[in-house]
């Protein structure tokens, strides 16, 4: 019983431990299919996954999807929503989820996303129809803010990478 009482609260401690410190997770978000009023496919519509937490609680999580007029997903957009393909030099469909705005908010990745040269775009339409694709509720979308970002022609900034940093974390990059 005595060597047991080390080891368990070599455990504790490591535990404790893990829950005091910030980190940053990638990954990805498939959607498969869609429908757009008489039209259905079942193209899958990849977006990219940048998540930031404190210990086991999620700060902020963001989802990007580099928009692309030839994709069935396009239907999505509405023809004022459309007119974004053209006007911009790269164009981003991204959906925001802030756990506690006091910690990460939307304000805070907005900021972030102007430093890489993007403006965000109301998008009611295509967020309408993210929301309600039937696998949105695997991913809690509904919880979700859904904005576009703008990268218009041409830019101050010679990358194709976004870089998001927020205080107290790794710099995460993605590579569009």
């Amino acid at each position: 019983m005595r060597k047991l009482i080390p080891i368990l609260l070599f455990v504790l401690a490591g535990c404790a431990a893990y829950k005091t410190f910030n980190q940053t997770t990638t990954g990805r978000i498939v959607l498969r299919g869609g429908v757009f009023q008489k039209e259905e496919w079942s193209t899958a519509l990849t977006m990219r996954r940048m998540s930031w937490y404190h210990g086991m609680t999620l700060y902020y999580d963001a989802v990007f999807w580099k928009a692309n007029p030839d994709s069935p997903f396009a239907m999505w957009f509405s023809a004022s929503e459309k007119e974004f393909f053209t006007k911009c030099e790269t164009f981003l469909v991204t959906a925001g989820y802030s756990a506690d705005p006091s910690k990460i908010s939307h304000v805070n990745f907005r900021e972030q996303m102007k430093l890489n040269g993007y403006d965000d775009v109301v998008l009611n339409n295509f967020s309408a129809f993210l929301k309600s694709h039937p696998q949105a509720t695997d991913w809690r979308l509904s919880n979700y803010k859904v904005v576009g970002y703008c990268k218009r022609s041409p830019t101050r900034l010679n990358t194709s990478n976004v870089a998001i940093n927020f205080a107290g974390f790794q710099n995460l990059e993605l590579d569009l």
